[in-house]
């Protein structure tokens, strides 16, 4: 039992994949200290890694809010990009926006970032306008 409600804030920059993963990094060693379920760990970490790069690549950075309480692990991404044109589309497993080559090359851009997200997540919702950005909520259920 978690006992008492703790939030996470972090900021994500800018094509910076030199400090790709940190982010995710932090959330599972915090996790792992609070003895959350190892299998609700991987998942929380492998989704939010998803959408922090998704973050660098599409949307010039965000914030991500990670909240854990004792019923779930809630993680919100917001950005200010370019938004989604079509969600339904994004979601589909292997699209990508992608063509910058140093980004493909670095090995990002796959497209399997939306896809991940909502298969390691209990629940996904996304808010999205055109020119405005993106936010993503997922959660998983402790």
């Amino acid at each position: 039992m978690i006992h008492a409600m703790t939030e996470l804030k972090y900021m994500v920059n800018s094509s910076d994949f030199e400090n790709a993963g940190n982010v995710s990094q932090d959330l599972k060693k915090k996790l792992t200290e609070m003895n959350i379920d190892p299998e609700k760990i991987r998942r929380a970490v492998l989704a939010v890694y998803e959408g922090e790069i998704n973050m660098m690549i599409h949307a010039n950075g965000g914030l991500i809010d990670v909240t854990i309480s004792d019923s779930c692990i809630k993680m919100v991404l917001a950005d200010n990009g370019p938004g989604i044109a079509d969600v339904d589309l994004a979601m589909q497993s292997g699209y990508s926006t992608i063509s910058d080559s140093g980004v493909i090359s670095k090995g990002f851009g796959a497209g399997m970032g939306f896809s991940n997200m909502k298969s390691m997540s209990d629940t996904m919702e996304v808010e999205t306008k055109l020119g405005l950005g993106t936010t993503i909520t997922m959660t998983i259920n402790l």
